[in-house]
Protein backbone atom coordinates (compact mmCIF):
# COMPACT_ATOMS: atom_id res chain seq x y z
CA UNK A 1 0.00 0.00 0.00
CA UNK A 2 0.93 3.63 -0.73
CA UNK A 3 -0.16 7.17 -0.71
CA UNK A 4 1.08 10.31 -1.37
CA UNK A 5 1.44 13.41 1.54
CA UNK A 6 0.98 17.10 -0.57
CA UNK A 7 3.00 20.24 1.27
CA UNK A 8 1.33 22.94 -0.66
CA UNK A 9 2.64 26.05 -1.32
CA UNK A 10 6.12 26.03 -2.44
CA UNK A 11 4.95 27.53 -6.18
CA UNK A 12 2.44 29.70 -4.86
CA UNK A 13 4.40 32.91 -6.04
CA UNK A 14 4.52 31.42 -9.67
CA UNK A 15 0.97 31.90 -11.35
CA UNK A 16 2.03 29.83 -14.52
CA UNK A 17 2.00 26.77 -11.27
CA UNK A 18 -0.71 28.37 -8.94
CA UNK A 19 -3.56 27.97 -12.05
CA UNK A 20 -2.55 24.59 -12.98
CA UNK A 21 -4.97 21.87 -12.40
CA UNK A 22 -2.97 19.09 -10.17
CA UNK A 23 -3.00 15.44 -10.28
CA UNK A 24 -1.61 13.08 -7.58
CA UNK A 25 -0.36 10.13 -9.78
CA UNK A 26 1.35 7.25 -7.45
CA UNK A 27 2.68 4.78 -9.94
CA UNK A 28 2.63 1.27 -9.44
CA UNK A 29 3.18 -2.04 -10.78
CA UNK A 30 1.74 -5.60 -10.12
CA UNK A 31 3.18 -8.69 -10.08
CA UNK A 32 1.09 -12.17 -10.85
CA UNK A 33 2.98 -15.37 -10.84
CA UNK A 34 2.03 -18.41 -12.83
CA UNK A 35 -1.73 -19.31 -11.51
CA UNK A 36 -2.39 -15.36 -11.08
CA UNK A 37 -1.56 -14.83 -7.15
CA UNK A 38 0.43 -12.02 -5.68
CA UNK A 39 1.75 -13.42 -2.83
CA UNK A 40 4.87 -12.52 -1.74
CA UNK A 41 8.51 -11.68 -3.12
CA UNK A 42 8.93 -15.17 -4.84
CA UNK A 43 6.69 -13.56 -7.21
CA UNK A 44 9.23 -11.14 -8.32
CA UNK A 45 11.23 -13.68 -10.28
CA UNK A 46 11.31 -14.48 -13.16
CA UNK A 47 11.62 -11.23 -14.78
CA UNK A 48 8.98 -12.87 -16.96
CA UNK A 49 6.62 -12.57 -14.70
CA UNK A 50 3.25 -10.64 -15.77
CA UNK A 51 3.77 -7.02 -14.64
CA UNK A 52 0.74 -4.75 -14.69
CA UNK A 53 1.42 -1.30 -14.63
CA UNK A 54 -0.68 0.97 -12.80
CA UNK A 55 -1.41 5.12 -11.39
CA UNK A 56 -3.59 5.32 -8.70
CA UNK A 57 -4.65 1.71 -8.50
CA UNK A 58 -6.15 1.81 -12.05
CA UNK A 59 -4.81 0.15 -15.39
CA UNK A 60 -4.64 2.73 -18.56
CA UNK A 61 -6.91 5.62 -16.96
CA UNK A 62 -7.78 8.30 -19.21
CA UNK A 63 -6.49 11.89 -18.34
CA UNK A 64 -8.45 14.38 -19.65
CA UNK A 65 -7.04 18.00 -20.69
CA UNK A 66 -8.01 20.29 -22.82
CA UNK A 67 -5.95 21.85 -25.78
CA UNK A 68 -3.55 24.57 -24.23
CA UNK A 69 -4.16 24.13 -20.99
CA UNK A 70 -1.44 23.39 -18.27
CA UNK A 71 -1.25 20.74 -15.84
CA UNK A 72 0.59 19.97 -12.63
CA UNK A 73 1.42 16.17 -12.49
CA UNK A 74 2.99 15.18 -8.84
CA UNK A 75 4.30 12.06 -9.83
CA UNK A 76 5.46 9.44 -7.05
CA UNK A 77 7.05 6.03 -7.32
CA UNK A 78 5.76 3.43 -5.57
CA UNK A 79 6.84 0.78 -7.53
CA UNK A 80 8.32 -2.07 -5.18
CA UNK A 81 11.25 -3.01 -7.68
CA UNK A 82 11.80 -1.54 -11.24
CA UNK A 83 12.20 1.63 -12.44
CA UNK A 84 9.96 3.58 -15.27
CA UNK A 85 11.13 5.75 -18.04
CA UNK A 86 8.74 7.71 -18.52
CA UNK A 87 7.80 9.13 -22.37
CA UNK A 88 4.19 11.12 -23.39
CA UNK A 89 3.53 11.09 -27.07
CA UNK A 90 4.60 13.78 -28.58
CA UNK A 91 4.43 16.25 -25.46
CA UNK A 92 7.39 17.29 -23.15
CA UNK A 93 7.73 16.60 -19.55
CA UNK A 94 8.87 20.02 -17.97
CA UNK A 95 10.11 19.10 -14.58
CA UNK A 96 9.66 21.94 -11.73
CA UNK A 97 10.32 20.00 -8.34
CA UNK A 98 12.57 16.41 -7.40
CA UNK A 99 11.70 14.60 -4.02
CA UNK A 100 9.36 17.64 -2.92
CA UNK A 101 12.55 19.91 -3.33
CA UNK A 102 11.77 23.46 -5.88
CA UNK A 103 14.32 23.25 -8.66
CA UNK A 104 15.71 26.63 -9.42
CA UNK A 105 14.93 26.46 -13.19
CA UNK A 106 12.49 24.43 -15.15
CA UNK A 107 13.65 21.33 -16.97
CA UNK A 108 12.14 20.12 -20.07
CA UNK A 109 12.54 16.58 -21.16
CA UNK A 110 11.66 14.07 -23.52
CA UNK A 111 11.32 11.11 -21.10
CA UNK A 112 11.46 11.03 -17.19
CA UNK A 113 12.96 8.06 -15.14
CA UNK A 114 11.42 7.42 -11.92
CA UNK A 115 13.08 4.73 -9.49
CA UNK A 116 11.24 3.60 -6.25
CA UNK A 117 10.43 6.03 -4.22
CA UNK A 118 11.74 9.04 -6.06
CA UNK A 119 9.21 11.87 -7.16
CA UNK A 120 9.16 14.34 -9.12
CA UNK A 121 6.68 17.43 -10.05
CA UNK A 122 6.32 17.94 -13.86
CA UNK A 123 3.80 20.59 -16.02
CA UNK A 124 2.34 19.22 -19.04
CA UNK A 125 0.74 21.02 -21.54
CA UNK A 126 -1.78 19.80 -24.32
CA UNK A 127 -1.42 19.97 -27.81
CA UNK A 128 -3.66 19.66 -30.34
CA UNK A 129 -6.76 17.75 -29.60
CA UNK A 130 -6.06 13.92 -29.91
CA UNK A 131 -5.61 10.64 -27.87
CA UNK A 132 -1.96 10.90 -26.74
CA UNK A 133 0.10 7.51 -24.76
CA UNK A 134 1.88 7.58 -21.79
CA UNK A 135 4.51 4.53 -21.81
CA UNK A 136 7.29 3.02 -19.71
CA UNK A 137 9.34 2.94 -22.56
CA UNK A 138 12.92 0.15 -22.34
CA UNK A 139 15.13 0.67 -19.91
CA UNK A 140 18.45 -1.15 -18.56
CA UNK A 141 18.85 -1.35 -14.81
CA UNK A 142 21.05 -4.37 -14.72
CA UNK A 143 18.18 -6.16 -15.93
CA UNK A 144 14.96 -4.91 -18.41
CA UNK A 145 12.58 -2.33 -16.16
CA UNK A 146 9.18 -2.65 -17.14
CA UNK A 147 7.28 -1.32 -20.32
CA UNK A 148 3.92 -0.73 -21.37
CA UNK A 149 0.91 1.98 -21.56
CA UNK A 150 0.28 3.75 -18.04
CA UNK A 151 -2.21 5.96 -19.18
CA UNK A 152 -4.43 7.57 -21.99
CA UNK A 153 -4.43 11.12 -22.29
CA UNK A 154 -7.16 12.70 -24.00
CA UNK A 155 -7.47 16.23 -25.16
CA UNK A 156 -10.68 17.55 -25.95
CA UNK A 157 -13.31 20.25 -25.45
CA UNK A 158 -12.62 24.13 -26.18
CA UNK A 159 -8.72 25.28 -25.84
CA UNK A 160 -7.67 26.55 -22.76
CA UNK A 161 -4.36 28.94 -23.58
CA UNK A 162 -1.90 28.80 -20.73
CA UNK A 163 1.49 29.44 -20.31
CA UNK A 164 4.81 27.78 -18.77
CA UNK A 165 6.66 29.89 -16.17
CA UNK A 166 9.10 31.79 -18.05
CA UNK A 167 11.46 31.26 -14.94
CA UNK A 168 10.94 29.69 -11.43
CA UNK A 169 11.77 31.21 -7.67
CA UNK A 170 15.51 30.35 -6.62
CA UNK A 171 15.80 27.27 -5.10
CA UNK A 172 15.37 26.82 -1.28
CA UNK A 173 18.77 24.93 -0.79
CA UNK A 174 22.25 26.56 -1.46
CA UNK A 175 25.11 24.54 -2.79
CA UNK A 176 27.14 22.56 -0.44
CA UNK A 177 30.99 24.32 -0.99
CA UNK A 178 33.84 22.06 -1.00
CA UNK A 179 35.35 24.62 2.30
CA UNK A 180 31.48 23.24 3.93
CA UNK A 181 32.53 19.76 4.35
CA UNK A 182 33.41 18.45 7.70
CA UNK A 183 34.05 14.76 7.14
CA UNK A 184 33.65 11.69 4.29
CA UNK A 185 32.59 8.34 4.69
CA UNK A 186 32.09 5.37 2.07
CA UNK A 187 29.28 2.99 1.85
CA UNK A 188 29.06 -0.18 -0.16
CA UNK A 189 26.21 -1.87 -1.35
CA UNK A 190 26.21 -5.46 -2.17
CA UNK A 191 24.73 -8.64 -2.49
CA UNK A 192 25.13 -12.52 -2.47
CA UNK A 193 23.49 -15.47 -3.36
CA UNK A 194 21.31 -16.65 -6.34
CA UNK A 195 17.74 -15.49 -6.84
CA UNK A 196 15.33 -18.32 -6.91
CA UNK A 197 14.89 -17.98 -10.76
CA UNK A 198 18.70 -19.26 -10.65
CA UNK A 199 18.24 -22.10 -8.75
CA UNK A 200 14.35 -23.09 -7.69
CA UNK A 201 15.22 -25.06 -5.04
CA UNK A 202 16.65 -22.23 -2.94
CA UNK A 203 15.10 -20.85 -0.16
CA UNK A 204 14.76 -16.76 -0.10
CA UNK A 205 17.58 -16.29 2.97
CA UNK A 206 19.82 -17.68 0.09
CA UNK A 207 19.66 -14.46 -1.42
CA UNK A 208 20.50 -11.47 0.97
CA UNK A 209 21.64 -7.85 0.73
CA UNK A 210 23.89 -5.91 2.48
CA UNK A 211 25.34 -2.69 2.86
CA UNK A 212 28.81 -2.77 4.49
CA UNK A 213 29.10 -6.27 4.15
CA UNK A 214 26.41 -6.24 6.61
CA UNK A 215 22.31 -7.05 6.90
CA UNK A 216 20.28 -4.50 9.11
CA UNK A 217 20.31 -5.01 12.53
CA UNK A 218 17.81 -3.11 14.53
CA UNK A 219 19.56 -3.03 17.35
CA UNK A 220 22.66 -1.03 15.68
CA UNK A 221 23.70 2.20 14.86
CA UNK A 222 25.52 1.72 11.61
CA UNK A 223 26.26 5.56 10.79
CA UNK A 224 26.47 8.57 13.82
CA UNK A 225 26.97 11.89 12.68
CA UNK A 226 27.48 14.72 14.51
CA UNK A 227 24.97 17.68 14.73
CA UNK A 228 26.00 20.73 12.31
CA UNK A 229 27.98 18.25 10.53
CA UNK A 230 28.40 18.56 6.84
CA UNK A 231 29.31 15.36 5.10
CA UNK A 232 30.34 13.90 1.91
CA UNK A 233 29.25 10.34 0.90
CA UNK A 234 30.31 8.21 -1.65
CA UNK A 235 28.22 5.12 -2.63
CA UNK A 236 29.34 2.16 -4.38
CA UNK A 237 27.79 -0.26 -6.05
CA UNK A 238 29.39 -3.98 -6.14
CA UNK A 239 26.63 -5.68 -7.60
CA UNK A 240 27.17 -7.14 -11.15
CA UNK A 241 23.80 -7.62 -11.16
CA UNK A 242 21.50 -4.75 -9.96
CA UNK A 243 21.52 -1.00 -9.89
CA UNK A 244 20.47 -0.13 -6.48
CA UNK A 245 18.43 2.80 -5.29
CA UNK A 246 19.91 4.89 -2.18
CA UNK A 247 17.74 6.65 -0.41
CA UNK A 248 18.07 8.36 3.23
CA UNK A 249 15.26 9.84 5.74
CA UNK A 250 15.51 12.93 7.49
CA UNK A 251 18.17 15.00 5.08
CA UNK A 252 18.28 15.62 1.41
CA UNK A 253 21.61 15.23 -0.41
CA UNK A 254 23.14 16.90 -2.99
CA UNK A 255 24.40 14.74 -5.91
CA UNK A 256 27.69 16.03 -7.18
CA UNK A 257 29.21 12.88 -9.47
CA UNK A 258 27.55 9.56 -10.76
CA UNK A 259 30.63 7.19 -11.77
CA UNK A 260 32.56 10.25 -11.59
CA UNK A 261 31.02 12.37 -13.68
CA UNK A 262 30.98 15.69 -12.27
CA UNK A 263 26.78 16.69 -12.21
CA UNK A 264 26.74 20.14 -13.89
CA UNK A 265 23.02 21.02 -11.91
CA UNK A 266 23.90 19.37 -8.71
CA UNK A 267 20.62 17.88 -8.06
CA UNK A 268 19.27 17.96 -4.37
CA UNK A 269 17.36 15.01 -3.63
CA UNK A 270 16.52 11.95 -1.47
CA UNK A 271 16.67 9.43 -3.67
CA UNK A 272 19.08 8.32 -6.09
CA UNK A 273 19.63 4.98 -8.23
CA UNK A 274 23.14 3.78 -7.33
CA UNK A 275 24.41 1.76 -10.87
CA UNK A 276 25.38 -1.99 -10.92
CA UNK A 277 28.70 -3.19 -11.95
CA UNK A 278 31.26 -0.98 -9.71
CA UNK A 279 28.82 2.44 -10.37
CA UNK A 280 29.36 4.97 -7.42
CA UNK A 281 27.40 8.51 -6.57
CA UNK A 282 28.98 11.20 -4.67
CA UNK A 283 26.62 13.06 -2.51
CA UNK A 284 26.93 15.93 0.06
CA UNK A 285 24.26 16.38 3.01
CA UNK A 286 24.03 19.19 5.98
CA UNK A 287 22.94 17.87 9.30
CA UNK A 288 21.58 20.53 10.77
CA UNK A 289 18.62 20.65 12.92
CA UNK A 290 17.84 16.73 13.71
CA UNK A 291 18.87 14.70 16.13
CA UNK A 292 17.75 10.96 16.14
CA UNK A 293 17.86 8.10 14.85
CA UNK A 294 16.81 7.46 11.03
CA UNK A 295 17.09 5.01 8.07
CA UNK A 296 18.74 4.85 5.23
CA UNK A 297 18.09 1.90 2.82
CA UNK A 298 17.76 0.69 -1.00
CA UNK A 299 14.36 1.71 -1.79
CA UNK A 300 13.54 -1.62 -4.09
CA UNK A 301 11.59 -3.40 -1.34
CA UNK A 302 13.18 -6.96 -1.98
CA UNK A 303 15.97 -5.52 -1.36
CA UNK A 304 15.48 -3.35 1.74
CA UNK A 305 13.79 -6.38 3.05
CA UNK A 306 16.30 -8.52 2.64
CA UNK A 307 18.76 -6.84 4.62
CA UNK A 308 20.15 -3.64 2.90
CA UNK A 309 19.25 -1.30 5.08
CA UNK A 310 21.75 0.92 7.92
CA UNK A 311 20.09 2.58 10.76
CA UNK A 312 21.80 6.29 11.23
CA UNK A 313 21.88 8.61 14.32
CA UNK A 314 22.25 12.25 14.63
CA UNK A 315 23.55 13.49 18.07
CA UNK A 316 25.03 16.62 19.65
CA UNK A 317 28.75 17.17 20.62
CA UNK A 318 27.30 16.85 24.83
CA UNK A 319 25.90 13.66 23.96
CA UNK A 320 29.33 12.17 24.55
CA UNK A 321 29.00 9.82 21.56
Amino acid sequence: MAGAIIVEGDFADVPEIAQARERVMVLAHVVFDVVGMVEDFYTVFPDSSTRLLAINGQRRPIIDMRPGEVQRWRLVGSQYQHDMLLELDKHRLNVIAYDGIQLGALQEMKQLLIAPGQRADVLVQAGSAGTYKLNAVPYDQGHPSPTGQLARVVVAGEPLPMKLPAALPKRPLETIRDSEITGRRTLVLSEIGDPPENDPGALWQEFTSMVDGKTFDPARIDQRVRLGAVEEWTIRNTDLRDDHVFHIHTNPFQVTQVNGQPQADLPWRDTVIVPHQGGSVVLRSRFLDYTGDFMLHCHMMNHEDMGMMQAVEVCKETDGR
